[in-house]
């Protein structure tokens, strides 16, 4: 191999990435929108003055947030990554931040190779000033248990087609669920959910879903896993986090 293809090859690196969605929409680049991959994207261009493709762990809607987003690119020369991570975030707006980067092998892949994703929403049993743009403020009355006990149903399902958004372009809508869980701290109820993938707008259905079942809107057992005919809410973007990938 001659030195200048040595110099030549790819260096993968990835992101771990926090953002407030509020002012995005989503994380895929859509032509005249402001999304997140696009500002890091043009955040890299400022640094490198190349074109680099950005590939990202999940796709989050708009105004939905993230905690611990995960994405690489492919850089044809050797970075320092604590370097790199103070430029990114001396040039990007304070509601994205570059957590960490790091080297990773050529076979790494943001999105096919994590194992698992968690997703959490938050939902705000009273008003509150503070927390109200990050949450779903509900007013009438919850039964949290069958809530938790619709939720569980989740564990046995592994079709979520009835789940997700038209025109999601994926090839099957298989999901294994690893958990379910709702946390209940004071006024804050934090509805937990782990699986291996994620279908578009799939969390914001089923959260939507496990509240009309808890307001009595809907059973439980006419919702997971029948949906023929049913119709239930979609829950607001800003209660939604993606907090971890774990590969």
């Amino acid at each position: 191999m001659h030195v200048f293809e040595v110099f030549m090859q790819k260096m993968r690196y990835r992101l771990l990435i926090e953002y407030d969605g509020h002012n995005y929409a989503g994380w895929q680049i859509q032509k005249g929108q402001r999304t997140i991959q696009g500002e890091i994207e043009h955040a890299l261009y400022t640094i490198f003055k190349s074109r680099i493709r950005l590939t990202g762990g999940g796709r989050t809607d708009s105004g939905v947030h993230a905690r611990g987003q995960s994405a690489h690119f492919d850089f044809t020369d050797s970075y320092d990554c604590e370097r790199l991570q103070r430029s990114l975030n001396g040039i990007l707006d304070e509601d994205i931040r570059i957590k960490a980067i790091e080297r990773v092998s050529d076979k790494f892949h943001a999105r096919y190779s994590a194992r698992e994703r968690e997703y959490r929403y938050y939902i705000c049993r009273k008003p509150v000033a503070l927390q109200r743009a990050y949450c779903w403020y509900i007013a009438y009355p919850l039964n949290v248990e069958q809530m938790k006990k619709a939720a569980r149903m989740l564990l046995d399902m592994d079709d979520f087609r009835a789940y997700c958004k038209l025109g999601s372009g994926v090839k099957h809508y298989r999901c294994e669920i690893k958990k379910v869980d709702f946390l209940q701290n004071d006024d804050l109820l934090t509805f937990i959910i782990v699986a291996n993938r994620f279908l578009y707008g799939m969390v914001r259905s089923l959260v939507g879903a496990l509240v009309d079942i808890g307001r009595g809107r809907l059973l439980a057992g006419s919702v997971f896993p029948t949906t023929t005919g049913i119709t239930w809410q979609l829950a607001p973007a800003q209660g939604l986090v993606l907090e971890r990938i774990e590969y």
